[in-house]
């Protein structure tokens, strides 16, 4: 029989070699490289928002418009992230904004239009590229971005907007912009210091100086922005230009009234040396048929709301200072409403003066007038001879107030004057017979 002699191990012993070998174990563990936490991934991003309606928010009261709308047809965002490379695109198509003017603001029943101004932006589309690099980056670093580049491409703009709706939009634009950069009331990054493009805090880099920190990396990045326009088209309108408000006010003043007067036909005569489009002037098809539509009215209402003489003058001389300038077509149009006019300022007793210098005018005034009146007078006899049937109801007046012309000094006064009673000769002719008493036609032989 065979007997084992076994012997019996110390405990201490036993414990030690198993201790060696876990640490081991843990230490081949962690110089084990896992590289799933390094790993690159991607992502893509996709995002199609449509029919979109918001405001430009601003301080609005009963006595203010209200904030301009804006309508957007259809916002895309589209990501693509990779390692190296991350782009973007914005679509936007297209975007509508509307104001409105102030709901106290009464306009004619013509001009209701202008009411309600809008703008128009046909498409915008921007797209981005950042670019990254790994170099000389460690693994638990990020990586660099050294260029970012943006093209941007925008449509034609376009909108009609008159003075005050033009004011609206800047006032609530410049409120969105107070908003955004609002320093005063943005958050502050918990960390207190910048990274260096090596990937360490600014004051404990190496190459910072005593005269400057290392750069960061939004500071040395390559940046690059290219932008176009297809073309703008926006009108700035109302019922009556400013220039012709001024134009209309300064009429009433008794220093400069006849000169502003003069200068309205300014605005539309030909010149050689001004307002051409070989001065680089942007000359607008029927410029001078704008212009006149807009002032002929205030100016036929100035001249009958008024008492003063002179102002009465005055809008005689912008009225006959536009009439050479314009086709017969446009005048044929407002000859019911300015022949009563030129009537009563050429012609009746209290006015006549005007040609003849007055006790308060200059001489000036009546070399003047007397311009003013051979303008009216061509003006009248062009129209006469082109369609005389809009006088047939003044025709007695006319011819009352024509025949004293005829002697008129200077005398291209007085041939004018003439041919305008030659032009009313080919009105019918009215016949007018005698009322007469009935009587008896008896002789005394058949009494």
């Amino acid at each position: 029989m065979n007997q084992t002699l076994l012997k019996k191990e110390n405990p201490a012993e036993v414990s030690q070699p198993e201790e060696s070998k876990s640490s081991s174990l843990v230490e081949d563990k962690k110089s084990e490289f896992d590289c799933r936490k390094y790993r690159q991934f991607a992502v893509t991003v996709y995002l199609d928002i449509q029919n979109v309606l918001g405001h430009l928010l601003k301080d609005c009261t009963e006595q203010y418009p209200p904030c301009p709308t804006v309508a957007l047809d259809r916002l895309i965002f589209e990501m693509n992230k990779r390692y190296s490379e991350t782009q973007l695109q914005v679509v936007v198509s297209p975007l509508i904004l509307t104001t409105s003017d102030d709901p106290n603001h009464q306009r004619l029943s013509a001009h209701q239009h202008l009411h309600t101004g809008f703008l128009m932006l046909s498409g915008l589309q921007m797209r981005g590229d950042a670019m990254f690099s790994a170099e000389e980056r460690s693994l638990d670093e990020e990586t660099l971005e050294y260029a970012w580049l943006v093209e941007l491409t925008v449509g034609t703009l376009s909108g009609k907007l008159t003075t005050p709706q033009l004011q609206n939009i800047i006032t609530a634009l410049e409120a969105f912009v107070f908003t955004v950069e609002d320093a005063e009331n943005s958050l502050r990054h918990p960390r207190p210091y910048l990274y260096c493009y090596h990937g360490t805090p600014q004051p404990q880099c190496p190459q910072t100086t005593s005269e400057h920190f290392c750069p960061t990396t939004d500071t040395i990045k390559y940046k690059m922005v290219r932008a176009s326009l297809d073309g703008i088209s926006l009108n700035l309108v109302e019922s009556g230009t400013i220039l012709c408000f001024q134009m209309q006010e300064l009429l009433s003043d008794p220093l400069i009234g006849m000169e502003a007067a003069h200068n309205f036909g300014t605005i539309v005569k030909d010149h050689n040396y001004a307002l051409t489009s070989h001065t680089h002037a942007n000359i607008r098809l029927l410029h001078k048929q704008r212009f006149f539509e807009s002032v002929v009215g205030p100016l036929v209402e100035l001249f009958s709301t008024t008492n003063d003489i002179k102002t009465k003058s005055c809008v005689l001389v912008a009225i006959a200072s536009l009439l050479p300038w314009l086709t017969h077509i446009v005048l044929n149009a407002h000859i019911q409403k300015l022949l009563p006019v030129l009537l009563q300022g050429l012609y009746t007793s209290d006015f006549s003066k005007i040609g003849e210098a007055s006790i308060n005018m200059e001489r000036h005034d009546a070399r003047c007038g007397s311009e003013t009146r051979l303008s009216t007078l061509t003006t009248l006899a062009s129209l006469l001879k082109q369609n005389a049937s809009p006088a047939e109801r003044h025709t007695s007046t006319l011819i009352s107030f024509l025949m004293p012309l005829t002697t008129y000094h200077p005398l291209t006064v007085g041939v004018k004057a003439l041919e305008c009673l030659a032009a009313l000769v080919t009105l019918p002719v009215s016949v007018i017979l005698p009322y007469r008493n009935e009587v008896s036609f008896f002789t005394a032989e058949e009494v």
